[in-house]
């Protein structure tokens, strides 16, 4: 007989304990449905045939899945309320399925409407896993694809919007960097995604070390925003501290010969033939192994302050063993003077398409062994990198999207694996759902033309999730993605743009101050914006509601192409007019208030010292921008909100919508005053759309 405990934490882990047993004995999650299978044996037979059309069906598969948990979550919230609404259909299907999951006498039905969720969902979930799959063994075989990258944008993953980190990774180390783990899991092509074994292998391998985001602190961070993480916002040395294994730390530094650099033009490599005291350079070409690193590790540094004796003469011992002639370090070939270091950069690009190896270096990637490796300690080092410091940074995604043809990673005892390898030996022989995560990662798979440029668009889309030390450096690092030279103006990139795809504008990135470019994001990287809104009425007067929004960007293919004129962008838009009739019916219908206490889950954390019993807004940031809107229209402006539509220029655009944002629709709000004869770009909110009897139309713009 099954002994109860007494104590409350005893009582929870025995309900989890069962909880787990339960779902781990139940058919629909233990047994493979029939329609799971015959998918499977179906991109089994394609192989590494790239079927486009076929991988679209799939997805329409996919989506009708995730359409149906909707539909069934709606019936099974409609029928304990008695709402009949969504069973008026007199259809025998529609009555039969009323009939057999809403009968009369409820006796057992709730469980077995949860086993029928249970059943969509793991089918949804499994599918996808297969769909993945076939998308990354194409990729690998053909190389990165824009277009079959887009494939991974499926439908079906908005419930999983509220878990956080924790509710992924239980009680994991805390070695693992919670923001690194938030950018892999929130990426689109692993939402939703088992995330288990790649979890296990990390754990495993760095089990008993402590955290290490936050400088004298053995925690990791929260996770929720980049800031939070001091591995990537306040922990860059700015000299070399990293030595080999085999030194006692105390070796000499080689600085530069300054006028061997300049005597060259255009890239430089650091010569391996070096009988001099000093760093000698040479052109880099297509014999030079580019280094790809983060600064926080100890390599970083430069050239005039000099490098470690000994990495130096690791970084040539490993060009050496990689048939080279040179090697390029940023911290031995991008100097600190300014015109130096703008014209190095300008090369960048350059240095990492031609050279003949690209070598990436990480400490936690160099904890790992690769003498004799086996496929557990493959799956452990691509768990390790997915995850990596390196792994999350801008600058190296540049790298490493530059130099994608022949990547290698330094292992223990500097022994290289190829990336190329590692990725071929998990698909094919590891974990499915571990090589799967490989979607969050396509910058590193192999292109076919590494040199061609990223559409502006593409390349904020991958960078708005990248951190890089300076602010200015975004925006370089945005302008060399796109081939263009790597200034820190954004108005400069706007300006030699003809175009923008309208869908990539709808999102929470600052906009250009500047006449004409209001509509024109400052910034690719998407950072958390912590806004305030108005509480105050004549009960609780002056009292402000802070919370958080991060809207984050999509690439916005297949929406509308505007055209740029320097002067206003010109193209048509999803348009609804607001006035104060309008206003008032959203205020009714989504201003709601709610006590602190029972609100947002995060309202608390923003608003620590407001009374619990204060009632806030349930929808804070429209609330924001029906506040935003009632001050433009008092001041006499017209005021519109805007959404993209598709590239026909017909139908409202859907990308973006159910890929797992937190915050339902968000469309821009626009203002024309008095006199004007162009909208101005006011922001981006959340803007619910529920009332049916409020249309949308379509209308052409010019927004500035």
């Amino acid at each position: 007989m099954l002994q109860v405990p007494d104590d409350p934490a005893s009582i929870m882990n025995l309900v989890s304990n069962l909880q787990n047993i339960a779902w781990e004995n139940l058919y629909v999650t233990t047994f493979i449905d029939t329609n799971t299978v015959v998918l499977a044996a179906k991109i089994a037979q394609q192989g590494v045939n790239a079927n486009f059309t076929f991988a679209q069906d799939v997805l329409q598969y996919i989506n009708l899945l995730a359409d149906l948990i909707d539909e069934y979550e709606t019936l099974d919230n409609a029928a304990p309320l008695l709402v009949t609404a969504p069973f008026s259909d007199p259809a025998p299907s529609v009555q039969a399925l009323r009939r057999v999951l809403f009968p009369e006498v409820d006796e057992g039905q709730a469980q077995g409407r949860a086993i029928l969720k249970t059943f969509l969902w793991t089918a949804w979930q499994r599918s996808v896993m297969i769909y993945f799959y076939y998308i990354l063994q194409i990729q690998l075989i053909h190389g990165y694809s824009l277009e079959w990258s887009s494939l991974f944008a499926v439908q079906g993953i908005e419930r999983l919007s509220h878990l956080d980190s924790h509710d992924y990774r239980g009680d994991g180390i805390d070695y693992m960097c919670n923001w690194a783990f938030e950018i892999l899991r929130t990426s689109r092509s692993s939402l939703g995604l088992d995330f288990r074994t790649m979890l296990s292998r990390f754990d495993s391998h760095f089990a008993g070390r402590a955290g290490r985001c936050i400088k004298g602190s053995d925690l990791t961070c929260q996770g929720n925003v980049p800031e939070s993480c001091e591995r990537f916002t306040g922990a860059e040395a700015k000299s070399q501290f990293a030595h080999m294994s085999t030194c006692d730390g105390f070796c000499k530094k080689i600085a530069w010969s300054e006028y061997s650099y300049i005597e060259i033009d255009g890239a430089r490599g650091v010569h391996l033939d070096n009988k001099s005291n000093s760093l000698q350079y040479c052109q880099a070409s297509s014999s030079t192994m580019a280094i790809s690193h983060v600064w926080s590790h100890g390599h970083g540094g430069r050239p005039e302050q000099g490098i470690n004796l000994c990495l130096h003469e690791q970084y040539s011992s490993l060009a050496k063993s990689s048939n080279c002639e040179s090697y390029w370090i940023d911290a031995a070939c991008i100097p600190s003077d300014p015109q130096l270091r703008k014209e190095a950069i300008k090369t960048i690009n350059t240095v990492f398409t031609i050279s003949k190896v690209v070598l990436i270096i990480d400490k936690d990637i160099q904890s790992v062994d690769l003498s004799t490796p086996c496929i557990e300690t493959l799956e452990t080092l691509l768990s390790i990198l997915l995850v990596s410091d390196w792994n999350v940074r801008a600058w190296t995604m540049l790298e490493a999207i530059r130099g994608r043809k022949n990547v290698h990673l330094l292992g223990k005892s500097g022994r290289l694996m190829s990336l190329l390898e590692l990725f071929w030996k998990v698909m094919n022989e590891g974990a499915i759902d571990l090589g799967i995560l490989l979607g969050s990662a396509q910058h590193l798979l192999l292109s076919s033309d590494p040199h061609a440029p990223i559409c502006v668009e593409d390349a904020a889309f991958l960078l708005s999730q990248r951190h890089a030390s300076r602010i200015t450096d975004e925006v370089v690092i945005w302008g060399l993605l796109s081939n263009l030279p790597g200034d820190p103006s954004p108005l400069k990139l706007w300006r030699s743009q003809p175009c923008v795809r309208t869908g990539f504008l709808i999102s929470s990135a600052p906009r250009i101050e500047v006449p004409g470019y209001r509509w024109a994001p400052q910034s690719p990287y998407i950072r958390p914006q912590l806004r305030t809104v108005s509480l105050s009425n004549y009960l609780v007067p002056g009292v402000h509601q802070h919370y958080m929004v991060c809207y984050q960007s999509y690439d916005g293919q297949d929406s509308y192409v505007a055209r740029n004129t320097g002067s206003g962008l010109e193209g048509r838009w999803l348009v609804r007019d607001v006035d104060w009739t309008v206003l008032a019916m959203y205020r009714d219908d989504f201003c709601l208030k709610t006590p602190l206490g029972d609100g947002h889950p995060t309202q608390q954390q923003f608003n620590p010292d407001l009374d619990p019993t204060i009632e806030v807004y349930e929808q804070p940031d429209t609330a924001n921008a029906c506040n935003l809107i009632e001050n433009l229209i008092s001041a006499h402006n017209r005021v519109r909100v805007v959404r993209p539509l598709t590239t026909s220029g017909t139908e409202p655009y859907r990308g973006g919508r159910k890929r797992g944002e937190r915050y339902g629709m968000v469309a821009a709000v626009c203002a024309l005053g008095p006199s004007d004869e162009t909208w101005e770009w006011k922001g981006v909110y959340q803007w619910l759309d529920e009332i049916e009897h409020l249309t949308w139309r379509i209308e052409p713009m010019v927004i500035v």
